[in-house]
């Protein structure tokens, strides 16, 4: 009763540890082995209820095993044959011709990624077999009989290359018929792997298609033909400015974004490619150059007067040939100083204007007429010497009568008058746009008309001398 037990709590424990595989299981991983041992079976311990010592004489033959994993957990199958020598004892089954133990079993591989590394060199295991025995016994010698028995124990395949291992095991074999004996099992040989342990392949993933490598897939890739980076959606950068090179105007030199990957060297806010200056920071309107000052004088060409001849920058770029302080194109004398009031030129002299107030009430002409006398020929002499020696003057001769007579006569008189003195200035060289006549008559007295004396002053030429436009 109690080997009953015994043997129905090994069979439980196998049962449990398949269970707990089969919780475990991956995928079947189909390894077949085989075994050929040379197995030693002990009767005598069982019956003796003592250890034999391996004094006594033992059945000994050899063992054949095909095993099956099926689960990665480690469970399997396994069919023995076993076929122990003839036995001739009286505590030994009597077999005069041969004795035969067949039958399928169940592993359990400890080796298994679970409990012990599936590459560890020593691999434990746990087997029970189901064994029907046939013996050829001795009472007539044609008698055939039947027994059977459950083998249970532990194993271990010592791993001595890949496929190949040295096995030993070692149990007890519980006999259930009357033609089983109890006996202790013991085996050792080599086992083979005669098939590869079948890895089922993990699904093939397909990936999106990442043509040119570089990590961002065709899908998303704005340059799939040519790797680049990918937070430039997969586009190069050869000059490292963080602008991709197909929107990148200057691919080969670091820019800036807002000019499309180009330089701004002179900072002018004009890129490089564009700016005709890129040396020196100028305007849009010049192309990116300073704006320009032809005439080298400092004073940029927009606030030169005189843009085209150098000049000073206190006159806007005119020049100032005799230094007056008047720019030459507002002197009306260039070349002889004179103040600003006189337009450039020099004012006439005092002296000057009193010569010409005597010369102006010393003309005389014919009583009531145009014609002047000989004696006012050298006194126009003077005005012209005056004219030559102030070239940059006009002069304005203008013609007055007295009271005596009608307006209209007195009008006609002093024009007549005051032409013919321009007419000889201009015959005396004087140019005829430095030289106008004009007539008053007598509506510009100077004197009362009512005396002779008053009459007198106020029939006269007057000669003003301005500077001409």
């Amino acid at each position: 009763m109690k080997r009953k037990y015994l043997l129905g709590g090994i069979l439980a424990l196998l049962l449990a540890t398949n269970a707990g595989a089969q919780e475990k299981k991956n995928l079947s991983a189909e390894k077949w082995t085989l075994g050929f041992n040379a197995a030693a079976l002990d009767f005598y311990t069982p019956k003796l209820n003592e250890f034999s010592s391996f004094k006594k004489s033992m059945a000994i033959g050899p063992d054949v095993t095909i095993s099956r994993n099926f689960f990665k957990s480690g469970f399997g199958i396994t069919a023995n044959i076993l076929s122990p020598n003839i036995m001739n004892d009286k505590l030994a089954p009597v077999a005069n011709k041969y004795l035969l133990m067949f039958g399928p079993g169940v592993t359990y591989n400890f080796s298994n990624s679970y409990m012990i590394p599936a590459k560890f060199p020593i691999a434990p295991y746990l087997f029970a077999n189901a064994l029907g025995s046939v013996a050829k016994v001795q009472d007539n010698g044609k008698e055939t009989k039947m027994g059977f028995g459950i083998p249970v124990g532990l194993g271990i395949n010592w791993k001595l290359s890949d496929g190949l291992a040295l096995n030993t095991k070692g149990g007890y074999m519980f006999g259930l018929t009357d033609y089983f004996e109890d006996n202790v099992y013991w085996s050792a040989g080599f086992t083979f792997r005669i098939t590869k342990e079948k890895v089922e392949e993990a699904p093939k993933v397909i990936l999106p298609a990442d043509t040119d490598g570089d990590g961002v897939i065709d899908e998303l890739d704005a340059c799939p033909d040519v790797p680049g980076l990918v937070e430039l959606n997969g586009c190069p950068d050869t000059d490292g400015d963080g602008v991709a090179d197909k929107d990148d105007e200057c691919p080969e030199i670091a820019g800036l974004a807002q000019y499309n990957g180009c330089p701004d060297t002179d900072g002018d806010g004009i890129p490089d490619p564009k700016d005709e200056c890129p040396q020196v920071a100028g305007l849009v309107q010049f192309k990116g150059c300073p704006e320009p000052d032809t005439d080298g004088d400092g004073v940029v060409d927009s606030k030169d007067r005189c843009p085209e001849v150098a000049g000073l920058p206190a006159l806007n770029g005119c020049p100032d040939r005799d230094g007056d302080g008047v720019a030459d194109i507002d002197d009306r004398c260039p070349d002889v100083a004179g103040p600003a009031s006189n337009k450039g030129c020099p004012e006439v002299k005092e002296e000057v204007k009193v010569k010409l107030q005597q010369i102006a009430s010393s003309v005389k002409f014919e009583s009531g007429k145009s014609v002047l006398k000989k004696e006012s020929y050298a006194l126009l002499d003077e005005v012209v010497k005056i004219m030559n020696e102030y070239p940059a003057y006009s002069v304005s001769v203008e013609g007055h009568t007295d009271a005596s007579g009608t307006d209209a006569i007195n009008d006609k008189l002093s024009a007549d008058r005051a032409k013919v003195c321009a007419d000889y200035l201009i015959s005396k060289g004087i140019a005829a746009d430095r030289v106008s006549s004009v007539g008053f008559g007598s509506k510009n007295p100077i004197a009362d008309n009512k005396t002779a004396e008053g009459k007198a002053k106020n029939r006269r030429t007057e000669f003003k001398l301005s500077i001409k436009d």
